[in-house]
């Protein structure tokens, strides 16, 4: 219907200039700062985790304090000292994991292990081996192409979980550092449950929250040359050393045991109560090492002297368990360090109240054979008696057992060796790999999770492989973890 001056007022309405409203006083700045909080919660949300947690391992490490600006990680001051840890800044995952989103073996919020995630980098090379139950765990080792690995080009450290007791196996996120040289890099792994972890040897880095974070510990000088879990603690074993390059735990000339909660990053060291003299305290020749096993509520520290010095997990005072074992033909004193820090010449095993010495003889001139004496106790150490001899083929580099089955299982550079017996008699069931390197032959750790479960780690890091068992260790299979 027309107005009655004749013109419509909507059309006049609609063909009148039009004047905007001004904004609210502070409505652009409010926009602004929204804008700026969605990009940092963007950013936050590339975080990456993992969660693992300890089953024994074989590594090698170190890292380096030019590291600390170039990849934003801040060395902590905790042992001895009060303040609650401050966590690394969130980062972006190591391009050498191939991945644009790092992968959690537990995400959080979740209760269940397992979650697969990126792809697995390629010429992945696992040095150590860890679990947190009977299904997942993680190796790690160094990956890619050095020189071209992602943030800093020289650090190449990465992580693979498994959530099918390595079957198969993917990407998870890793401390920014490299391969061990001196007193820089880690190449060792430890989870005590699906938040705390270390890596370490001789570096020592944690995380609190799966993996998401890592922060480099402060260490004093000294050089982590082993690292245990159980119960609610971390226990470690400080070494004063000089060894440069691949031998960062060769010419040690103090050793300490140190102790933290493990959600506290607090090291202190744990009193070892001896008389006369101190066993941590390595002869003046040759170079010794230490070696650290926690097993049935008790820790036990093979010492360089050759003394076993034992005591509980709760961070109060070891004592000497027992005097070295001495044998006419063998010695059972620990030996130089071996290339992922632990002993050679004796190798210490504990499970439950059993406790296995493998006491060794020098090697043959053509250094492809060594008397093995199999030494066991059944009272913590406090006695010690010979139960059999080990083929003499091969040198031995890890031994783990399963006191229940009465099994021994020993990793020599000849293949891995099982006795049914406690040591009385013994079977190859696994030879040393196909296509192992003519100079890394055998295997250089062995590791029981349960009566069935085992894993062995080849000395040949580059064959990509683990050795998997499920009978025990009377069978073997090798699982690829990444492609060349």
């Amino acid at each position: 219907m027309a107005s009655p001056r004749g013109r419509d007022p909507v059309d006049a309405w609609l063909h009148a200039e039009v004047e905007p409203l001004a904004p609210r006083p502070g409505t652009f700045e409010r926009i602004r700062h929204r804008a700026r909080r969605r990009k940092v919660a963007k950013a936050a949300m590339s975080g990456a985790g993992i969660v693992i947690v300890v089953a024994a391992a074989v590594t090698v490490p170190r890292i380096s304090s030019t590291l600390f600006h170039s990849h934003n990680v801040t060395p902590r001051l905790s042992a001895e000292a009060s303040s609650k840890p401050r966590p690394a800044p969130a980062r972006r995952a190591n391009e050498s994991l191939n991945a644009k989103s790092p992968t959690a073996l537990q995400p959080p919020g979740t209760s269940s292990l397992g979650t697969p995630g990126s792809p697995v980098p390629r010429n992945f090379q696992p040095t150590s081996v860890t679990f947190v139950s009977l299904s997942t765990g993680a190796v790690i080792g160094q990956a890619g192409t050095p020189g071209h690995c992602a943030i800093i080009p020289t650090i190449c450290t990465s992580l693979a979980g498994t959530s099918d007791y390595g079957t198969t196996w993917y990407g998870v996120s890793a401390p920014l550092t490299g391969a061990p040289d001196g007193s820089h890099g880690v190449s060792q792994l430890r989870f005590l449950n699906a938040h705390d972890g270390w890596a370490f040897g001789p570096a020592l880095w944690v995380t609190h929250d799966g993996g998401t974070r890592w922060t480099l510990e402060q260490t004093y000088g000294m050089r982590v040359t082993d690292l245990e879990t159980a119960g609610d603690r971390a226990f470690a074993v400080f070494a004063t050393c000089t060894g440069t390059g691949a031998s960062y735990a060769a010419t040690c000339s103090s050793f300490s045991l140190y102790s933290s909660p493990a959600d506290s990053d607090q090291w202190k060291r744990v009193p070892v109560s001896v008389s006369p003299g101190s066993p941590m305290l390595p002869a003046a020749a040759p170079s010794r090492s230490a070696g650290l096993v926690l097993s049935g509520g008790t820790g036990y520290l093979l010492a360089p002297s050759g003394e076993l010095v034992s005591g509980p997990l709760t961070g109060a005072a070891w004592r000497v368990a027992s005097a070295p074992v001495v044998s006419r033909h063998v010695s059972c004193l620990p030996g130089a360090p071996g290339p992922d820090g632990q002993p050679t010449g004796t190798l210490l095993a504990a499970n439950g109240g059993e406790l296995v010495l493998v006491c060794t003889s020098a090697t043959s001139a053509a250094g492809d054979t060594q008397a093995k004496l199999i030494v066991e106790s059944t009272d913590s150490g406090a006695h010690w008696s010979a139960v059999g001899t080990a083929p003499a083929a091969g040198i031995a580099t890890s031994v783990a057992i399963q006191a229940q089955d009465h099994r021994v299982v020993l990793a020599t550079d000849s293949g891995l060796y099982l006795s049914a017996n406690g040591g009385r008699s013994w079977q190859l069931t696994q030879p040393s790999p196909d296509g192992a390197a003519a100079t890394a032959p055998g295997f250089s750790y062995v590791g029981m999770t349960s009566p069935a479960l085992g894993v062995a780690l080849p000395t040949d890091a580059g064959l990509h492989e683990v050795f998997i068992t499920t009978d025990g260790g009377s069978s073997w299979r090798p699982r690829l973890v990444s492609r060349p």
